[in-house]
């Protein structure tokens, strides 16, 4: 394919990529918005951080505070806001590929650069555009490294012609605030602050992500030669952000209070404190990588030697990848776990790292490129690895812009964007995202699976499996009339249903994994106040969730809570004081 038909074909995949991008805003649920949009909801009702929440992702609720807080504001009602916030989240994504993009052809040809944009516009770490702590996490850190990566081309680039026409180099350190009066200087001071609040914006989002702080430290640090003002200045923002930050909270607490909750926020949810000790047990899955890798390497090393052209390896083994995930959804194929598909993108990392080792003799702009984004996703990936309880598959969904970084190296090396095999990967990487159906049971769901659409409430226009629709549908019928009237209530179940209120929520954590034992008490001791009128627990048609059946807290609704009215809706029963 000649270079001179790509603005056809970039048309073509824009296009596309956006019906992916109605699909990912309109379509599917994952029990993880519920929580970042209850969060978002408790502190737009005033619930101030650490004091009144233990979410544990508490500090990431800023983004959907901020978007409810304009919906409402502008519309006056709920109806609607949830698909609003979606898309504001899935505008940010798009903005930031396209800013990914510009970045991109500092280094590589404009039609790779493209090609590797839509890419990672068609990737996120849970395929929903929710701006939640993993999608802010994503961008935030890529937006820090963006700008990293602008400071090394402002450092290359600060010299200045000399009287007989030839450039050398500025006789000031370049990068330096000595002469900061200067274009070059202004960018510099510019830029190093941007990385900075992109940088605390990480931290904010997911504060276990001091991991890839530490990394963004280290690599200016070692480039100080070459912007000594970029590392002072980006690691004072963050400080200072940071001392701004904790000074706003203990202007309402104590600082032995704010320790206290932090020790209670991972007592209280069991289910992701485990992170560390799970460590042990990331062999099997390293073992399952390796294996997997080996078996999409065999077979797009074997097409490479097959038709004679090792150019191709890389886009088959990109394009093996996603027809695997797309068989997966398209066939609902379900013989082994779904998150095995979702390490795809290690695998193809795998393949590409060994192919650059033995085929590509890499430039000084490839190698910066490597350590700085690769690097930086490198360091997201062992982070999600240490602060979570994800298997490696799984949390190679945070290694999307290190792809990125490794095939723009190959694909600018040998040309390899000019092959149909890669169009090909790339229009299976947006089919994929078109087809797959997010669900709260984690199953492989396609669009054709999603029956309904939501009438009316928080979830009105999402496009959702049936059963989920007529959910939303009816809890929006039943529950606001029965929970408007408390001041506080708890609920079980996907945290979603706390929208359906005006009421504040009667507990610490909102979270849908928590074991509901004793340990739950731990909040309503330390503030009795905060007990709630009414606990909802789920109870669909009259049967109890298991899990909550076999609870303390359960025990504890139905017994010492003192309800004085028991009220069973369609998919709950409320314990009403």
């Amino acid at each position: 394919m000649k270079i001179k038909k790509f603005p056809i074909v970039n048309l073509i995949l824009i296009a596309l990529t956006l019906v992916s991008s109605v699909k990912v805003a309109m379509c599917g649920w994952i029990i993880d918005e519920g929580y970042a949009f209850a969060i978002g909801n408790r502190l737009l009702q005033g619930d101030l951080l650490f004091r009144d929440m233990w979410e544990l992702h508490q500090t990431s609720g800023f983004a959907v505070e901020f978007f409810l807080w304009i919906y409402r504001n502008l519309t006056g009602t709920y109806d609607g806001e949830i698909l609003f916030v979606r898309i504001c989240g899935i505008l940010l994504h798009l903005l930031v590929s396209a800013v990914f993009y510009l970045t991109l052809k500092k280094h590589i040809s404009p039609g790779n650069a493209f090609i590797l944009a839509v890419i990672f516009a068609n990737l996120s770490p849970k395929q929903t555009s929710t701006p939640e702590f993993s999608n802010l996490f994503n961008l935030t850190s890529l937006m820090t490294l963006v700008c990293i990566d602008a400071l090394d081309f402002a450092g290359k680039n600060m010299s200045r012609p000399h009287n007989d026409g030839q450039i050398e180099p500025d006789t000031q350190k370049p990068g330096t605030l000595h002469g900061i009066c200067k274009p070059g200087a202004r960018r510099v001071v510019i830029l190093s602050v941007l990385a900075g609040v992109f940088l605390s914006l990480c931290v904010l989002s997911y504060p276990q992500s001091v991991i890839f702080a530490l990394f963004v430290f280290i690599y200016l640090f070692v480039k100080r030669k070459q912007n000594r003002a970029a590392f002072p200045i980006v690691f004072s923002v963050c400080l200072l952000s940071g001392l701004a930050y904790l000074g706003h909270i203990l202007t309402y607490m104590s600082f032995s209070s704010l320790i206290e909750t932090a020790e209670k926020m991972i007592y209280v949810d069991s289910t992701h404190g485990e992170g560390i000790s799970k460590i042990a047990l990331y062999g099997k899955d390293l073992l399952g990588v390796l294996l997997f890798s080996a078996g999409f390497g065999l077979v797009s090393f074997g097409a490479g030697k097959l038709f004679k052209n090792k150019k191709i390896i890389v886009p088959v083994s990109l394009l093996l990848v996603f027809s695997w995930k797309f068989i997966h959804y398209a066939f609902r194929t379900d013989y082994y776990p779904v998150e095995l598909t979702f390490g795809g993108i290690l695998f193809v990392i795998i393949i590409a790292l060994v192919y650059i080792m033995k085929n590509i003799n890499l430039t000084d702009d490839m190698k910066s490129m490597l350590l700085l984004y690769g690097g930086g996703s490198l360091a997201c990936f062992v982070t999600v690895l240490i602060a979570c309880d994800q298997s490696i598959f799984s949390s190679a969904k945070y290694l999307t812009y290190g792809l990125v970084a490794i095939l723009a190296v190959v694909f600018e090396a040998e040309g390899s964007c000019k092959k149909g095999v890669t169009l090909l990967a790339v229009v299976l990487v947006i089919f994929v995202n078109i087809i797959q159906l997010n669900n709260p049971r984690n199953k492989l769901f396609n669009i054709f699976d999603s029956g309904a659409r939501v009438p009316y409430g928080p979830e009105k226009g999402l496009v959702l499996e049936r059963i989920y629709a007529n959910k939303a549908r009816i809890d929006a019928d039943e529950l606001p009339e029965l929970l408007d009237q408390a001041e506080r209530v708890m609920i079980t179940g996907d945290a979603v249903t706390y929208l359906y209120t005006d009421a504040r929520i009667g507990h610490g954590s909102t979270i849908m994994t928590e074991d509901y034992g004793i340990r739950f008490a731990s909040y309503w001791e330390m503030y009795p106040e905060k007990m709630p009128d009414i606990i909802a627990v789920e109870c669909y048609d009259g049967e109890l969730n298991s899990d909550v059946e076999n609870s303390w807290l359960y025990r504890f609704a139905s017994g010492e809570f003192g309800a004085k009215e028991v009220v069973d809706t369609t998919y709950y029963r409320l314990y009403i004081r």
